[in-house]
């Protein structure tokens, strides 16, 4: 049986992003036609455009497009606050910070059941946890299909 502090630890804990949220820090910069440069795990912050502090997140590369994506548990329901891949549904224009370079982005997600896998199982999951998501960030100036408008 869990224990009310176990559990209220447990809640804490979902309620919260990766690492401390803080200002974004660097220069904004243009995006980069390609973001090979940050492999396959790569620090980051994201900041979304509730003017809310940046969160501390990995970023990967899909091909040379940046991308994030959440733990399993992303949609529940949370003590404070909703996670960022649901933020982002509703307002998709954000900044990332990677080596204090800021690029200004426009989150799209994943929603494609069988690329969300495959990209799970390309990434080493041995499960695609359902509540994974996976979060592409385009140049604002690209629709989310990766077209000009």
């Amino acid at each position: 049986m869990c224990s009310l502090a176990a559990v209220s630890s447990m809640l804490a804990a979902a309620s919260c992003g990766f690492g401390s949220p803080r200002e974004l820090r660097g220069t904004a910069v243009p995006t980069p036609p390609d973001f090979r440069f940050v492999g396959d795990l790569t620090p980051c912050y994201l900041e979304l455009p509730d003017g809310s502090d940046s969160l501390r997140v990995n970023c990967f590369h899909l091909d040379g497009i940046l991308a994030i994506h959440t733990g399993r548990y992303a949609e529940l329901p949370r003590v404070s606050g909703e996670n960022w891949a649901v933020a982002v549904r509703r307002d998709p224009d954000v900044r990332v910070e990677i080596a204090d370079k800021i690029y200004a982005l426009r989150a799209s997600p994943i929603d494609d059941e069988e690329l969300r896998v495959q990209i799970l199982r390309d990434r080493g999951y041995w499960h695609a946890w359902d509540g994974i998501t996976i979060v592409r960030f385009l140049p604002r100036d690209l629709d989310p299909r990766g077209a000009p408008p």
